[in-house]
């Protein structure tokens, strides 16, 4: 019987990835159909630029985002399932509550942000005020809550094909400013359609989940006046979201200081081959999305036997996703960016194959970082990720000033490398501690 349960809770986990998998597949087709004909109408500069201000957008957004799809699993699964109504309104209207507040922050943070640090940023003026116009779309990019709901009712499907839409959508308006040889703006304010449509696809789609699952109305009143406060609500939304923060702030603030210390050509050179390496191990890090759910059921049963049983099988998968990553981007990742960017690079095979790696240690960590988060570690994740980029950025700044793109692409392994032997050395210390203790009680 445990057996069936283990082989199901890992079934669940294939299938909600394959589901989120098809829907990136569709994505990245539609980017390798929409970057390069950007990247012909208006230049590798211009697109260098681009790439400079939705990668600042997309920080901001991140840095003020608080994740409320988090609390909205922990806190409230058991009251959906045991259909505590009420509970499950008034953790549902915080987490509405989270998107609004932490979206109008981030507005104000992304306005205030480019007025005071575009010349750092080696901004040309030209194109500052079109980036605080980016940055109202802030607003309607948390989408935290309808992401709860989705993933709470196990609708994977739903998400894929808003995100699809959102993919469609950017690729029709760039194909629009392609035929009329639009400029730099017209491919922001597409990109920025393209957050907005999201907006209102996954929020409609969420309220029609919620109507359709619930059998009460959803009091508004609770979403503007509280009536009740969530012991430990407040502790877990701003520990995960810190711990996002993190990552996030890594990942874009990278692209930002290569274009402000080396130029945006090569920004727009790094920040693509990123996203060629990223694309290849989405399927690795599809699985996080599903890993929650069935971890916190697996630590809510006291079945510590079969979440490790599922975390090794987990493992032995990313392992071969690793092993195809690798060869892909040895083989083909010089090609592929020469396709996207429209532009050869000599040192193009070397920056893939160097971020590849990186990945491949990022691969690893997947399952870990859910782990930790359902124990209750979620300080000792934020502690390893304030460690990282502490010497994440030094490493990076002295190697990009000495070997420029290539040296960033090095500094992105030796962070992988750190944040690999943190977590997997405290999960081990997790497990150790959770099978002496389920043996002291037999």
């Amino acid at each position: 019987m445990k057996n069936s349960t283990h082989k199901s809770a890992f079934s669940r986990i294939i299938s909600n990835t394959s589901i989120i998998a098809f829907g990136r597949l569709i994505n990245a087709i539609c980017s390798f159909i929409y970057i390069p004909w950007t990247v012909k109408t208006i230049g590798l500069d211009a697109f260098g630029q681009l790439l400079l201000i939705t990668s600042y957008v997309m920080l901001i957004s991140d840095i003020t985002h608080l994740h409320s799809w988090q609390p909205l699993l922990h806190f409230g699964t058991v009251s959906f399932h045991e259909r505590k109504h009420r509970h499950f309104h008034q953790i549902l209207a915080f987490c509405m509550r989270s998107d609004l507040i932490s979206g109008l922050f981030g507005m104000i943070v992304g306005i205030a942000g480019i007025m005071l640090f575009s010349h750092a940023m080696g901004w040309p003026d030209s194109i500052c005020s079109v980036a605080e116009l980016c940055t109202v779309f802030i607003l309607f990019m948390n989408r935290g809550w309808p992401v709860g709901v989705m993933r709470l009712l196990n609708k994977f499907k739903m998400a894929t094909i808003v995100e699809m839409v959102g993919s469609i959508t950017r690729t029709v308006g760039t194909f629009i400013g392609y035929v009329f040889r639009e400029d730099l703006v017209f491919f922001l304010l597409v990109w920025c359609a393209t957050q907005f449509v999201l907006f209102l696809l996954y929020n409609g789609v969420a309220f029609w989940l919620v109507r359709k699952n619930v059998e009460r109305r959803f009091p508004w009143r609770e979403f503007f006046l509280p009536t009740v406060k969530i012991p430990g609500i407040w502790k877990l939304t701003i520990g995960t979201s810190t711990s996002r923060i993190l990552d996030s702030f890594s990942k874009q603030i990278s692209t930002l200081l290569i274009g402000a210390w080396i130029g945006a050509s090569d920004a727009a050179i790094f920040r693509v081959a990123s996203q060629i390496t990223n694309a290849l191990s989405k399927p690795a890090g599809m699985l996080i999305p599903s890993l929650y759910p069935e971890f916190i059921r697996f630590r809510d049963e006291q079945d510590w036997k079969g979440l490790r049983h599922t975390m090794m099988r987990i493992f032995r998968t990313i392992a071969l996703l690793g092993i195809a990553v690798l060869l892909i981007s040895l083989s083909a990742g010089n090609a592929i960016l020469d396709y996207m960017l429209h532009y050869h690079s000599y040192y193009g095979g070397v920056l893939v194959s160097i971020l590849a790696i990186s990945v491949l240690i990022d691969i690893t960590i997947v399952p870990l970082e859910p782990f930790l988060t359902v124990m209750g570690k979620v300080p000792t994740i934020l502690r390893a990720k304030i460690f990282t980029l502490l010497i994440y950025m030094p490493v990076l700044f002295i190697f990009t000033k000495q070997w420029g793109i290539w040296g960033a692409a090095s500094a992105s392994v030796v962070a992988s490398v750190i944040m690999f032997v943190w977590c997997s050395a405290r999960a081990l210390q997790v497990f150790s501690h959770v099978y002496r203790c389920s043996r002291s009680d037999i």
